[in-house]
């Protein structure tokens, strides 16, 4: 079993071995990163128009 912590360590060790918590962090954070790489491709070419 987990000791209770208390503090700014206790939140995230409270986070990290609550399995739903942890899931969620993960697919918010992994969300964010996903915008903001979204946002820096804009304008970009990734596959350019070829001429027949």
């Amino acid at each position: 079993m987990v000791q209770k912590s208390s503090g700014f360590v206790g939140f995230f060790k409270n986070i990290y071995y609550d399995e739903y918590k942890w899931a969620l962090v993960k697919s918010a954070s992994l969300f964010i990163v996903g915008v903001r790489f979204a946002q820096e491709c804009v304008g970009l070419e990734l596959m350019p128009s070829v001429a027949h």
